[in-house]
């Protein structure tokens, strides 16, 4: 079964300093992400980047956001410095960017068509922050018959108890808790099983 890495949400407006909805906990976990980056590149494996983007005036953001926005403090605003991508988390040429508007990157987005295209079967998904969009995309890709495999160290939150109570959750309906090591490992192993240009296997 192919495997795809999902990096959520992991934008300047959250996960920098400088961020309008800066969320600490996604900085401090974002070499952690980028270890695991690396090894899917290194093994060959896909990778897609999961990102917010918001219309300045915040129409086509959640109901509960307009406020922000139409105070002009909106993020992930299209154009802005803010909806690029963390720098150590920078896309490469070929790695697919999902757009979406909501929590899930499943709903109103291409995710599911790219995935299923490249006959992936199962994700690892990383990110910020965990209760909202990444365990909506989790949860929304259990439902699809997809595995998921949520990486421990590298899914952002605000607190501690926040995290032991979602990944309590996501355990409950099938999803893996791996550690960063663990899934290197096996993605690693991977990439040396996978045929080589102009071989068959």
């Amino acid at each position: 079964m192919k495997t795809a890495l999902l990096i959520v949400d992991m934008q300047n407006d959250i996960a920098h300093p400088d961020g309008r909805l800066f969320i600490p906990d996604a900085a401090h976990r974002a070499e952690i992400m980028g270890g695991v980056l690396d090894a899917f590149r290194e093994a060959g494996q896909p990778v897609i980047h999961v990102v917010r983007s918001h219309r300045q005036d915040g129409w086509d953001a959640e109901r509960f956001r307009l406020p922000v926005f139409q105070a002009g403090r909106g993020f992930a605003v299209e154009g802005s410095w803010g909806i690029q991508p963390l720098q150590r988390l920078e896309p490469r040429q070929g790695e697919p960017i999902v757009v979406k508007r909501r929590f899930s990157g499943f709903m109103g987005t291409e995710l599911d068509l790219l995935l299923r295209r490249a006959l992936i079967g199962r994700i690892v998904v990383v990110g910020v922050s965990l209760p909202n969009s990444p365990r909506a995309t989790m949860f929304d890709a259990v439902s699809l018959d997809y595995d998921v495999i949520a990486i421990e160290e590298a899914l952002a939150s605000a607190g501690d108890e926040t995290r032991a109570a979602n990944f309590k959750d996501l355990a409950a309906i099938g999803i893996r808790i791996a550690t960063a090591d663990e899934i290197i490992r096996e993605i690693m192993r991977a990439g040396d099983r996978a045929p080589t240009e102009g071989t068959t296997r």
